[in-house]
């Protein structure tokens, strides 16, 4: 694809439709700014926005691609192999989008977890328990329940992302619970 036909088709389309690069960023759930990058020719969209681009100017992903209207009618099998691949490409990100999401937060709970345990301090005399909570487990819970929320309003899949969120801030609670029991069994 060529940057400076693809700046002007997108930019000429976007006029046709009488739309802002501000309304037409908020259809694609870009900034203004991405936009008027693609127009002036410094860039293209990201493979999963070229879908939603291309509905939100009202062309096929092959015009898109193209970035032309055709002059002859475009074949259906010509689209059909540019649609696999849009939803192959979208589906690997997805893919590695969650794969990167769950190593971090089960990494985060075991670290959470041996944390805790290495970090308890137990009194059998007067039944008292010490454990430091971390906060390498509550700051990502927050952060993932949040990034959670700001999925769920762009409409993008979120991959349990908010449970995990909320299990990292339960999990030091159900630990040093579990750790105090245990300790006063052991030792009643």
């Amino acid at each position: 694809m060529d940057t400076k036909k693809f700046a002007c088709f997108v930019a000429e389309r976007r006029k046709e439709l009488n739309m802002t690069q501000k309304e037409l960023a908020a259809k694609i759930h870009v900034t203004d700014k991405a936009v008027s990058r693609w127009e002036r020719g410094l860039g293209f969209p990201d493979i999963n926005t070229i879908e939603d681009l291309a509905n939100a100017l009202n062309v096929s992903i092959v015009e898109l691609m193209k970035s032309e209207r055709p002059t002859e009618n475009v074949s259906v099998n010509e689209v059909s192999v540019v649609s696999d691949i849009m939803q192959i490409a979208k589906a690997d990100s997805e893919e590695r989008h969650k794969i990167i999401s769950y190593t971090f937060a089960i990494t985060t709970i075991l670290l959470t977890i041996l944390d805790i345990l290495l970090s308890i301090d137990w009194n059998a005399q007067d039944l008292s328990l010490s454990a430091r909570v971390p906060f390498f487990a509550i700051i990502p819970g927050v952060i993932m329940i949040l990034y959670a929320f700001i999925c769920k309003i762009r409409g993008k899949k979120t991959y349990g992302i908010g449970a995990i969120g909320i299990s990292l801030l339960l999990i030091p609670i159900i630990v040093i619970g579990v750790a105090f029991l245990v300790c006063a069994l052991i030792t009643g």
